[in-house]
């Protein structure tokens, strides 16, 4: 007899049609081989009926079964998987951008006050209350109202006024050092990698668990780590010492993350340095890199039919921009690529057809404007592609 369910190979789920032809098989030993089966007749469409609600549960009873496993697991059933290492998805977290806010002397610009862009799809709310001083402008700081990267706008995008208030004339984000990007709710996927990773930090003074305590860290995208066990300076790290290269974060988290991790003896090596105090009250310096950025350039000359749409090379543009990573057309950031991640001229030239009515393309990368060429570019170990509609060339031929 065949084995159904849990088996020593695993869950073997029965399908419709492993359900159809046992119920036919049992049918005929109950009734007789003579009955009539065939698809039309109404015990045939009687089982049918039958089989199609169990061949659900078996379904069902499968995804049960898998939920218990990370590797298997999907949304919900993931979360509580993976909580019995001690770790928990990552919340969406919300963008940060700094209003300047122009009225009246005097005027109280209450917490809650809305800024949005012009179709008011993205809205941000001031945190906290102010007073416009005598110079007739302030700068508040607004939060987004909906999570996500999503509101992570450029300056200057947000100019409505969701909720007038008399007195106040006008309102626009501004560049400023406490803007903060938003990020998304992390995925299934990035779930699973940081927990096989957090299983190699529930120790310290290794290379994976200084990378595990870093990742850890909010807005930590992606992180290298470095080491130089050598006597001798190698690639500019002094002898016996660790360097991190870090995508995202605040450099304070960071160097506590490493601090925590790493071992006693060995030098933190960077560029960016933090005091961290130690149990004993000491300050100790963490040193640690930044990713590099580097900017790509891109030039396409394209054929079109006629599908290709009016704002098409604003289009392709943004596509490369998803692809690549930076500021599109319309002020949305795009993560794109990630730390040591090369630029690949097909996913370049995929971005390119991916706009209606491209019918053939030419295009050539790289990250000099006069040497241009049609191969992957690498960004190095410490690199993060980055791109703009400025560095982007659209020709139709």
């Amino acid at each position: 007899m065949t084995d159904w369910g849990v088996t020593q190979f695993g869950f073997r789920r029965k399908t419709y049609a492993d359900i159809i032809a046992e119920m036919e098989s049992k049918a005929k030993n109950l009734l007789g081989v003579n009955i009539d089966l065939s698809s039309a007749s109404p015990l045939a469409l009687f089982l049918r009926v039958v089989a199609f609600g169990l061949s659900l549960l078996w379904a069902v009873a499968e995804k049960v079964y898998c939920s218990g496993f990370v590797d298997l697991a999907v949304g919900q059933s993931l979360d509580y998987a993976v909580k019995y290492a001690g770790i928990s998805r990552r919340a969406a977290t919300a963008a940060k951008r700094m209003l300047k806010v122009t009225g009246d002397p005097g005027t109280v610009i209450p917490e809650g006050f809305l800024v949005g862009a012009e179709d008011q799809t993205i809205r941000f709310a001031t945190i906290e209350a102010v007073t416009i001083p005598e110079s007739g402008e302030i700068e508040v700081l607004a939060q987004a109202v909906t999570p996500g990267t999503a509101s992570n706008v450029a300056a200057g995008l947000l100019t409505r006024i969701i909720n007038p208030i008399a007195g106040v004339g006008s309102a626009t984000n501004i560049d400023h050092d406490d803007n903060e990007n938003g990020v998304d709710r992390e995925t299934d996927w990035e779930l699973r990698e940081r927990y096989y990773l957090g299983l190699s930090g529930g120790g310290a003074s290794t290379l994976d668990s200084i990378r595990a305590a870093v990742l850890s860290v909010p807005g930590v995208r992606a992180a290298l780590v470095r080491h130089n066990t050598s006597m001798g300076a190698v690639d500019g790290m002094p002898p016996k010492s660790v360097g991190v290269v870090v995508l995202g974060g605040v450099d304070e988290d960071i160097a506590k993350a490493i601090h925590r991790t790493i071992a006693a003896g060995i030098e933190p090596y960077g560029d960016v340095e933090v005091p961290v105090e130690d149990v004993g009250g000491e300050m100790q310096l963490i040193r640690f890199s930044r990713a590099q950025p580097v900017t790509i350039y891109v030039v396409a000359n394209i054929q079109t039919t006629a599908a290709f749409p009016a704002d098409g090379e604003a289009q392709i543009k943004d596509a490369i921009i998803r692809y690549i990573g930076g500021v599109d057309s319309h002020g949305e950031v795009h993560m794109g690529l990630g730390l040591r991640e090369d630029v690949v001229w097909t996913a370049v030239i995929a971005a390119v057809r991916s706009v209606p009515g491209v019918w053939d393309a030419e295009v050539l990368i790289g990250i000099d404007l006069d040497d241009l060429g049609s191969e992957n570019v690498q960004v190095g170990p410490t690199g993060v592609a980055e791109i703009g509609p400025e560095y982007i060339m659209i020709t139709r031929v």
